[in-house]
Order: C-alpha cells, then structure tokens, then sequence
C-alpha cells in the first residue's frame, strides 16, 4: 500500500523534498499557501540578487541556463530557473496552490506511551508509529472552505523568512500607534507590485530599521529613487560584515572560508581527535583568515567613518549566516548623502517620526520599514496543535531547535523539517538533506536511539554557541555545510543488521569494514595500489604514461565514455575502481547525473580523491560521494544503478568475472556498463600472430583479447556490446537486458 506523504511548502525545499520522494516511488502532496511555486522568491524586493555565485546555488541535476550570464542573477532568473526545475522534473503536477496548512494534530500514541519510546516512532523507523497526522487546510487563499487531510509522514518546508514578522518591542505611548506616517514589515514591502513598492517610497522620507540584506537592498532602493533631496535613514542596533565583491584582496571569498579546508580549522560535532587537536593547532590560522578578510573590508570600505565596524569577527557572521552581498554603489551612495546610516543604542515613535538615543532633535519620518527579520520558532510552533508537540519544537529559551540533523525532531514522530536551518546555501544544504531523507523514507537505513539523537543536538548547539555568538538561535551552520553531508555518513544495513560508519573522508562498505583483529591479504596488483605512494603518482606521472598504449588521453575518453552513456543520463552513475578520481570529478562536473559514486578498494585512493575535490570548489555543490567497496561485491541494491564506468581497471581485478556479473546485478534494466583496459594483443599485432598468443603477458594483470572481453559481457549476461580500439586501449560498453 502506498504511503501518504504531505509536504507542506512548494520553496526550494519543498521542490526537493516533492523531486526525491518522487524518485522514491512515493506520490507526495505539496500544500501551498500561494499560487506560485518559489518560497521567498516569490516575495522579494525589486532589486534583490542572488547572493551565492549561481554555481554554489544550483540543482546538482539541473544546470542553470546558458542564457544566464550574471554570476549573480537577478530574482526573476532564480524565479524562471525553480519553475523550470519543477517543470523538468515534473513536480507540479504533485503541487495543491491556495491551500495552507493551519495546523496538524499528530492522532495515535498518547503522549505518555511516546515518552516510554527508546526509539523514533518505537523502532527507529518512517512508518514506525501507529499513527497519522491530521491536517487542517484552508482552501483558496484564505477565502475557501477548511478541509481535512491525513498523512502517514509529514515534511515542513515553512521556512524561515516568511510569515510572522519579529518587530520590535516599545513602552506604551512610544511605538508606531503614536506616529502619524505609515509603518510596514518587509513582509508587506516585498509582497508588492514592484510599481506598487516604488509609488510608496517615491518621494517620502523613508527610515529603514535593520541591518541584514532586505534593509540595504530596501535602503539603495530609497536612495535610487529619493536621491539627497529625500535622503533614506537605515538604522541599526548591530552591524555585520557586508561585501562589494566576493575578491579579497585578490582573492575569491569562498577560497578563505567556504571549502573543506576552512572546515578544518574549526571545532565539529562529533570530531574525531585528530580533527580536535588539528583545530586547536590551526587557531592562529582561523583568526589570521578572519582578520585578513575584516582588514580588506575596513580599507575598501568607510565603516570607520560611519561608525559600521562590527564588534564581533568575521568568523562569526559566518558562523550565524549573516555576511551579506551588498548593493552595487552601496557606499557611495551613503557618501553622496542619499543614504544616512545611524547605529544608536535605541530609539522610539514620536508623531513627527523617530526619536533616535543620543539625538536632540527626532528624524522627521514619513514611512518606516522594519526590517527586522521574522520569528520562524514561532512560526513552526504554531503549525502543531498539539500542546506537547509545541513545547518540543521550541526546545528553551537558551537553545536552538532541536532537530536531529537539523531535519528530525527525536520526540516528535512520522515528521521532518527541512528548510529552517539556515547555511550559507540553503539550496545545497536542502538537496542534501532531502536525499538522505528519501533513503529514509524508503527504508534504507533507521535512525539511532533517541538518547542517541538527542546528545548529537546537543553537540551541534554548543558548536553553535561557541561559533555564532548570541546569535546561535539562528540553527545556522554557516561555518560547516560539508561536515554533516560527509564526516556523518552512516547508517545500519537492514538486511544484515550491521552498521557502517564514515572514515571522515569516505564510506566504508567492505564486508571487513569494522574488524579489529581479523586481516584480509589481497592479491598483488591489489595491494599495490593500496600503497600510499602508488595512489599518489597515480595522477601525477603513472596515469599519463597510459598514452603509449593508446590511450587518447583523459578528456577524450570522458567524451568517448559520455557518448555511451546517453541513454543514462540524469541518473546514479558508479565509477567503479575509480582509483584517485581523475573520472569521478570529471562526472560529477558534468551535471549529466543526478549522483556520482566514486567507488575504490584503495583507501589511499579514496584520500587522493578527496584531495583533488576539496580543492576543486566546483565540484562542492555537486551529488559525489566517495565509498570503499569490493568490485565483486558491490552494496548498492539489485537493479538500483543506472550507469557503471570502470575506467582502465579490467585488468586489475582479481575475477573480472565476478566483477562484470556483480556490476550486471546492480544495473537497472537498460543500464549501461562502460570500461576501458588494455589488450593483450594489439591493433597493430599482425593477424598471423593472434592464433599464437594464448598466454597472458604478465602474470600481475589479467590482459584480454577483445574477443575475450565481449565473450565475458556477453556470458555475465550483457547484451548490446561495442567497442572502440586505438593500438593496446579498448574502450567497451555493454547494456544489461
């Protein structure tokens, strides 16, 4: 029987959730409050921008159009791109438009036998209650019927921007009742026509409360319409890092602080203890790295003349996600007089406009905009009817969310929340964790103890508390977008009950995967590239020498093996003996498919792998994964693979036979099998000869044939088998039935 599964929100996170659920053979429904698809985009200034480059803030299945040039497009591109997702991948017809969700009551356990759980749901699974969540949805934006549904499973994709504004708290007498201009939220302001939102500026004397990215895209806005004549106030009570250009001094931003090194500078949840002492060791490096960066913003900038030097570091705007992209002529306009900043301790109404602390006379003000943010605790505790499922959500006072991976609640069952944790590219972040929650749905894995859970919160809130300051409540884990996706893989085989665990840098799914004592000896050609120094020569002189046998050389046979690989594109390739990764980048550079394995036996392999990828920040937002696996013995699911590549490796393998007939097991009917090796005989072996070589050539290597390599196909159950010869290299392909 099909499971029910409710998505509640069509933004980026619900598109992602909807996409992989999807794929998961599950036919969600998504409860949209609008009429359009898109979340915050839906709702933004005129002028806003996207702040990520558009390749750290991309599908990793769906490139952005050629047509977009801007490294950081305009909203209306990021709108046109999310609709042309949704349309791709076919998410809307799965969409309910001006449908919101005003509460859902989670009708089973009681609360008592809830707490007396060990275990998620009672055993750790999706579906592992008994009961179901009933929704209460009010139909046709707000002016329809309330009607009733129920799920087995619910995500929240509210977000965190939207909804209810945080405006601040003033005595009696002095808040916006006693002022005679017009008051509004950037809720209101951006929910505007943009004509619509330029007549109401036009022409007044605008104050702009805040200090994040609405209040200085609101605040250039003024100050572009307005010019001196009205100039615009932006006032704020705390400043933070804002940049012109993501160049530091000559260098790109993300080089400094948005990569796998960056991370390693600084104290995880969950680190081992070299990764401990190794953040310790490297603190001078991290302050060096955040005072590099605060120096180039004091010289390009004139915060010392305005009084906008934050008081706190760089590290921790990071930390809280809030460094912000500001508008182009930020500054200049502030020096030509048409933007006025002010950072006074407080300040209150008056019928005039604002009396500002330390000020002698109150800012004349025909129109204030908050821009203060929203409250998304608030937010997401009001979507539970339940008294108890509230007090869980909020946690207290002094703590974050507490959510499980930042999705999973551990007390509050059949539910996840992806989308309110904030980081640094909540796109990437989203995707991610929709994947890992589609496994989860799908019964691939269950989750740990719930005191298990409960203490890995607590690990990230005091990663949180130590690096993002007051602001931890923000569940920003701006500083760590990698960590959680790697360092934390792992999960428990259902079928055999054991569990596997990350080496930090890989996946390890080998059947000796655990052991202590016990010691596997493997063949010869096996363990040499094994060795720490082979897979270090592998892609620094070892590899290129392959071209005297015919190898056409790296990029070539990318081409060569891409052209096979049609039929399976925008699906789960494997690159099998990937060695040092020299194909498995080159894949999932490629956006062809939605995951990329890079899959070795080799443990330094998998390290030089993982070398070359954290210095290829194009490759950060791309579905690769690293994973150590025996070639006979592959852990991926009969049929569940789309396309294999085995890349100069045939000859490696102790039984290709068991190899290519494992390899025909995982493929899905369809799937494609490419590999390239080299021939025991020659193009340009003269035909007189062939009869005669029966013999291998070395006694480390299985060379073939190319008869030899078709028979093999053909036996393990291939069918449809080609190749292409260039003297001693063959490439071949062959699909399973």
């Amino acid at each position: 029987m099909e499971r029910q599964v409710a998505i509640v929100g069509a933004g980026i996170s619900g598109l992602l959730a909807c996409k992989y659920a999807l794929e998961k053979g599950f036919h969600p429904v998504v409860f949209e409050a609008g009429s359009k698809i898109g979340g915050v985009w839906t709702r933004t200034i005129e002028s806003t921008k996207l702040q990520n480059n558009q390749q750290a803030y991309r599908f990793s299945d769906f490139p952005w159009p050629a047509s977009v040039k801007q490294a950081y497009p305009h909203n209306t591109q990021v709108k046109e791109y999310i609709e042309s997702y949704a349309q791709h991948f076919g998410i809307l017809p799965f969409i309910k438009f001006n449908s919101e969700v005003i509460s859902i009551d989670y009708v089973g356990e009681s609360d008592a036998e809830m707490k007396e759980w060990d275990l998620w749901g009672g055993n750790g699974k999706a579906f592992g209650s008994k009961g179901k969540w009933h929704m209460t949805v009010q139909e046709g934006g707000g002016k329809g019927s309330i009607e009733e549904y129920q799920a087995e499973f619910v995500i929240l994709c509210v977000g965190r921007f939207s909804g209810l504004p945080k405006i601040p708290e003033f005595p009696q007498h002095h808040g916006p009742e006693v002022f005679h201009g017009k008051v509004i939220h950037t809720v209101d302001y951006s929910a505007m026509e943009n004509a619509e939102a330029a007549k109401l500026i036009e022409g007044k004397r605008v104050a702009v409360i805040g200090s994040q990215k609405s209040a200085v895209d609101i605040a250039a806005e003024c100050a572009n319409a307005n010019g001196t004549d009205f100039p615009c106030a932006m006032i704020q009570r705390n400043t933070h890092w804002m940049f012109p250009t993501d160049q530091i001094w000559g260098v790109n931003l993300a080089y400094l602080s948005f990569n796998r090194f960056a991370e390693l500078l600084v104290h995880k949840p969950g680190e081992t203890f070299l990764h401990s002492s190794l953040a310790t060791l490297c603190s001078p490096l991290r302050w060096g790295v955040s005072k590099f960066v605060e120096s180039y913003l004091r010289w390009k900038l004139p915060l010392k003349k305005h009084g906008m030097i934050p008081e706190h570091s760089f590290l921790q705007d990071v930390s809280s996600c809030q460094i912000l992209m500001l508008p182009d002529n930020f500054y200049d306009k502030v020096e030509e007089g048409s933007i006025i900043l002010k950072k006074p301790k407080g300040f209150q109404f008056c019928r005039e406009g604002l009396v500002i602390d330390g000020e002698n006379e109150p800012l004349k003000t025909d129109l204030v905009i908050f821009a203060t943010g929203y409250r998304g605790d608030e937010k997401l505790k009001s979507m539970f009817h339940s008294p108890t499922f509230q007090n869980y959500i909020m946690g207290s006072p002094t703590s974050p969310v507490p959510l499980y991976r930042q999705m999973i609640h551990p007390r509050i069952p059949r539910l996840a929340v992806i989308g309110y944790s904030e980081s640094l590219s909540n796109l990437h972040t989203s995707e991610i964790r929709s994947q890992w929650l589609a496994h989860f749905l799908n019964g691939s894995f269950e989750l740990p103890s719930i005191k298990s859970m409960e203490e890995d919160v607590m690990r990230w809130e005091k990663y949180m508390k130590q690096y993002a300051g007051r602001d931890y409540r923000r569940n920003c884990i701006g500083g760590l977008h990698i960590w959680p996706a790697i360092y934390r893989s792992g999960f428990k085989c259902t079928n055999c009950n054991k569990t596997y665990s990350s080496k930090n840098i890989y996946l390890d799914l080998t059947v000796t995967a655990g052991t202590k004592d016990y010691i596997e000896s493997q063949p010869a050609r096996t363990e040499l590239f094994r060795s720490p120094l082979v897979s270090f020569l592998y892609e620094r002189g070892w590899r290129q020498n392959f071209n005297r046998s015919g190898f056409p050389g790296p990029d070539e046979e990318f081409n060569m093996a891409q052209e096979f690989f049609k039929p399976s594109e925008g699906g789960v390739l494997v690159d099998v003996s990937c060695g040092s990764g020299l194909f498995s980048r080159k894949f999932a550079k490629s956006g062809t498919y939605s995951k990329v394995i890079a899959l070795d036996f080799s443990e330094n392999m998998l390290r030089q792998c993982y070398d070359f990828i954290k210095n290829d920040d194009t490759i950060i937002s791309t579905n690769l994964a690293l994973v150590r696996a025996d070639v006979s013995r592959l852990p991926f699911a009969s049929g569940s693979i789309d396309a294999v590549h085995a890349g100069a490796a045939l000859h490696c393998w102790p039984s290709p036979s068991n190899a290519i007939a494992e390899i025909n097991r995982v493929l899905r009917s369809g799937g494609i099998f490419v590999g390239t090796t080299f021939l025991r005989v020659s193009s340009t072996t003269p035909e007189i000869l062939r009869p005669f070589i029966r013999q291998r050539i070395s006694q480390s290597y299985s060379y073939f044939t190319q008869e030899e390599i078709e028979d093999l196909c053909t036996t393990c159950g291939l069918i449809n088998y080609t190749s292409k010869v260039q003297q001693s290299f063959i490439m071949f392909s062959a699909q399973k039935p």
